[in-house]
Parts: structure tokens; C-alpha cells; sequence
């Protein structure tokens, strides 16, 4: 866990690092805990002095209270939790760790990855490939097994290993799908964050029979990991708030797996109904409570790929071919009326707004809200219709015409 901090605080370029030079001092060292990693022959070893040991520990302590830790690590077992998730739950900073390691082996972080033209909404059909990559079971397995016994001087073994993967096959990795949305009207704010969560996203492998989570996949929504703030909707308004126009991200990949056939197991509509997407087509995300959920359901393995280019969020899936062309529609079947504008003063909702004192600012307009459904048409190799299916219902709040003024002093 604490090897985040060692890993953030000395080179690891493998020209330049001095292993003697690291720990040259490390023998005397006498402290409470000590921890080491060993990946191939080369071993990481440090002491808790040298971290923020004291609020690591509060926290590990605060998620196992009341019982000792082998109790809760069986408990979470049983409730079908994997060991890397009890791992990452206990200790969230062993998710980077892995990731440094990676860096410091010069590994690949997904071996499928490597087919993927970055940022191009492409394959490489051209290249096999060969490398290493970092077991990531051995890692798991030591990291649970201390965590599991409580020990006090941790030992983390893990190893890389080669791999050799052929051309891919391009019968077997035919485009299913492709969808994008316009984002050329965004702040620069919002525009990062899209690149940030389609970057998550590029190189995604996802095997038959898989669920993909859109949370996981791009990990929380913090300016440690690149996100800044930016406009979202909450609580039916709009407000700043770090990620915003993640949900443009989670949307177009909904419908590139809509479009793909795939089946969603889980998706969210927006509270208010977004420019960039036809109503009850939307997939609204946060960390906390709502999420984008898909499985595999194609019969063989999928690779998502992403771009940003022009200002355009595109998605394509590549797999085995679809049954179907998939195209879609909305209808809205009911109007709710925009109740009448009004002017409030909220000074602190002002300055995130970058209203100046004793000036006003409009940052919405009355508009109507709605209630619409979502169809999908189905249709043969010979273009004939074959079925219409109605996949979603959803309610749009109206938007009430906010103008907001700033009168502090």
C-alpha cells in the first residue's frame, strides 16, 4: 500500500535508478512496519517513516473496526468479492502501485492494448506483438495474503512474464458499432475531462460473457487523476463539480454498445435532458450511486476504441459480426410546462458562476420539460425491418429560468 509514495518520490527510470543508492541507509533503520516488494530479482524495501504511515493505518484500522482483519477479508469473500477487490477496497493505494510497477518493468498494461491505435478509432491488423506484462493473479494473491494475516512487515512477490500474440484476425474483429456526439461548445474544463474518460476507455478488451462498468473503468472523478470541474447536473440544476461532462463520455459509449447489440444491465437518464443526445437516450453516471453496466453478450471477445478528435466523443466496438443493423429513435408523449423565471441571490453560487458583486447573470433559461420513450429498429442483411423494441421510459424535469445575483460586499 505504502509503496505509492516511495514509487512517487524516486525515479524509476531504469537508465538512472540506483537501487544501492535508495537504500543505502535502510540496515538501520529501526521503525514499526516495514514493507517489500519483489518483482523479478529486484527488491523495493522501506520503512513507515518514510510515508504518511500514521493516516494509512487510521484508515485500514477504521475499515476493519470491531473485528479483526482475517474476519472481515473471509466475510467479503463470501459475498463474491475477488481478492484484487478486497485488496483495492482495504487499500485503494494498491491500484497505483501495480500501474508504477508496470512503468518501472516497462510492461504493457493490457496485452490486447497494444492493437490499439491511440486516439484513433482504429485497430492494427498489420503487427504481431511481443512483450512482458506483470502477473497481475501473483501480485493479487501476496498482496491479499498480508493483508489477510495482518502482517506487520509486509512481503509483496510478484513476477512478469512474456507473452506472444499473432495479427489480429480481421474476420474476427469486424466493426459492430460506431457513435459519436459534438462537444465544440464546451469550456476547455469540460473538454479535458471528456479526453480524460475516453482515454479510460481506449483499448478496452472486454471477453464473451463479461460486464463492463463504466465507474470502474475510468476510475473516481478527482483532480489527482486529471478531472477538473466543470458543469453538471445535480439535484435538477446545474452547478460546478470536478468530471463534469463525463456523463457525454458514458452516453456515447451507451449507445456505441446499443448500436452494437449488447446488453445493458444498468443505465440512468439525466434529471434534465442534455443537448448532445436525443431524450431517453442519455446515460447519466457518478461515482456514488449510478453507473453504465454492459455485458458481453456478443459470443466473442469485444475491443473498444475511443476518440476525441475535432472535438467529437466517437466510440467504436470491434468484435464478431452483428445479426442486425440497429438503428434508434425517441418520441416524447408528454409536455410538462417550465415553471416561471426567477432571480436568486446566492452569492457563493455566484462566484462559481464568476458573477462580479453587484452584477446578475442568466445561467438558465425557462424551458419545458417532458416525458419520452426510446425504440431500437432492428433490421435484416436485406434491409427489411424486423422488429421494433421499446428499450426505456423517462421523465425530464422542466428547467425554471434562474437568474442569479451576487450583492456580498
Amino acid at each position: 500500500m505504502l509503496l505509492l509514495f516511495f514509487l512517487l518520490n524516486f525515479s524509476f527510470g531504469l537508465a538512472s535508478f540506483s537501487y544501492e543508492k535508495v537504500f543505502a541507509n535502510t540496515e538501520t533503520n529501526q521503525n514499526k512496519y516495514s514493507f517489500t516488494v519483489v518483482c523479478d530479482g529486484k527488491k523495493f524495501k522501506f520503512f513507515d517513516t518514510d510515508f504518511e504511515t500514521n493516516k494509512i493505518m487510521s484508515m485500514f484500522q477504521k475499515n476493519t473496526r470491531n473485528e479483526n482483519v482475517n474476519e472481515t477479508t473471509n466475510k467479503l469473500l463470501k459475498m463474491g468479492f475477488s481478492k484484487e477487490e478486497i485488496s483495492n477496497y482495504l487499500f485503494p493505494e494498491i491500484k497505483d502501485i501495480y500501474q508504477k510497477l508496470e512503468t518501472a518493468f516497462q510492461v504493457c498494461p493490457k496485452q490486447e492494448e497494444i492493437f490499439v491505435l491511440k486516439n484513433e478509432c482504429k485497430l492494427d491488423f498489420d503487427s504481431a506483438k511481443s512483450g512482458r506484462f506483470l502477473n497481475k493473479e501473483k501480485f493479487y494473491e501476496s498482496v491479499f495474503e498480508n493483508i489477510k494475516n495482518n502482517n506487520k512487515n509486509f512481503l509483496i512477490k510478484t513476477t512478469t512474464e512474456e507473452f506472444y500474440l499473432p495479427k489480429l484476425n480481421k474476420e474476427e474483429f469486424k466493426e459492430k458499432s460506431c457513435f459519436s456526439t459534438n462537444f465544440q461548445t464546451s469550456s476547455m474544463e469540460r473538454k479535458n475531462n471528456i479526453s480524460v474518460a475516453l482515454e479510460s476507455i481506449d483499448g478496452l478488451v472486454l471477453e464473451d460473457g463479461e460486464v463492463f462498468s463504466f465507474n470502474q473503468t475510468t476510475g473516481e472523478r478527482t483532480e489527482s487523476a486529471g478531472y477538473k470541474p466543470a458543469k453538471i447536473i445535480s439535484g435538477g440544476t446545474f452547478s460546478l463539480g470536478v468530471g463534469g461532462g463525463v456523463c457525454q463520455v458514458s452516453t456515447t459509449v451507451y449507445n456505441a454498445c446499443l448500436l452494437a447489440g449488447l446488453e445493458i444491465l444498468e443505465v440512468h437518464n439525466h434529471s434534465l435532458p442534455v443537448s448532445y443526445i436525443e431524450p431517453s437516450f442519455d446515460a447519466m453516471v457518478n461515482s456514488g450511486s449510478s453507473d453504465l453496466v454492459v455485458r458481453n453478450n456478443s459470443g466473442g471477445k469485444l475491443i473498444f476504441t475511443t476518440s476525441n478528435k475535432n472535438d467529437i466523443c466517437k466510440v467504436k466496438i470491434f468484435g464478431k459480426p452483428n445479426e442486425f443493423k440497429i438503428t434508434r429513435f425517441s418520441e416524447k408523449t408528454k409536455i410538462i410546462p417550465a415553471e416561471k423565471e426567477e432571480i436568486l441571490v446566492d452569492n457563493k453560487k455566484a462566484e462559481e458562476f464568476g458573477v462580479l458583486v453587484g452584477e446578475s447573470k442568466q445561467i438558465s433559461f425557462k424551458k419545458d420539460g417532458f416525458c419520452s420513450n426510446g425504440y431500437l429498429n432492428f433490421y435484416d442483411k436485406n434491409g427489411t425491418l424486423i422488429k421494433t423494441q421499446k428499450i426505456r421510459s423517462n421523465t425530464y424535469s422542466p428547467t425554471k429560468g434562474v437568474i442569479i445575483k451576487r450583492e456580498d460586499f
